[in-house]
């Protein structure tokens, strides 16, 4: 076993001797390795720990300009006074098209302006998901003109709210069942103070 009058140790028993590299990599009790970081972590580190909020107008797609459909809907009415009812003028129903466009366009940027802010302080909503964000806007326009009819919509109208509340969760902008707290900035601390405080 190793003991007095055993003849010695085995051969091979014990602890086995490290190499050059384990050495370098784990030391010893006295002298232990040097834990190396990767870049991005050290950057990452000495960077602001919560990003600045950058915001933007809206995509020019829901840029409506009320001159333009102030004009259409001038232009709709002055077709209708001449139509004939048994055989309507055909510009009227391409008039209508094009104030339709318009009008869910303007209130698509209604809902941006409602919910835009929101997004933007989540930072969910950025240059890169913009497009997901409009289509959100256009779908809340769709839900609420569902809501109004008489029929209600249907399944058509549950579908369109499923799929609506899992986009405004995307953008954080729905209740997932526990508290949402907002990240505050890191406050910005003098690395002087370390000096000057202990004398004050």
């Amino acid at each position: 076993m190793g003991g007095r009058g055993s003849g010695g140790k085995r051969v091979g028993a014990g602890r086995k001797k490290q190499s050059d590299l384990e050495r370098a990599i784990g030391g010893n009790a006295g002298k232990r390795g040097v834990v190396l970081q990767h870049p991005s972590t050290a950057a990452a580190s000495s960077s602001t720990a919560v990003a600045p909020i950058v915001t933007f107008d809206a995509p020019a797609e829901l840029q409506v300009s009320p001159e333009q459909l102030a004009a259409l809907r001038a232009d709709l009415a002055f077709l209708r006074e001449g139509s004939d009812p048994q055989n309507p003028n055909p510009q009227i129903a391409e008039v209508q098209g094009q104030i339709d466009v318009l009008t869910t366009a303007a209130q698509g940027l209604t809902v941006w302006a409602e919910l835009a802010p929101h997004a933007f302080a989540a930072r969910t909503l950025t240059a890169g998901t913009a497009a997901a964000f409009v289509m959100l806007c256009r779908a809340i326009v769709k839900e609420r003109a569902l809501s109004a009819s008489v029929s209600g919509g249907g399944p058509n109208h549950r579908g369109l709210m499923a799929r609506i509340g899992t986009w405004l969760k995307d953008f954080e902008l729905a209740p997932f069942g526990k508290p949402m707290y907002t990240a505050e900035p890191e406050a910005k601390v003098n690395p002087l103070d370390r000096f000057t405080k202990g004398r004050a």
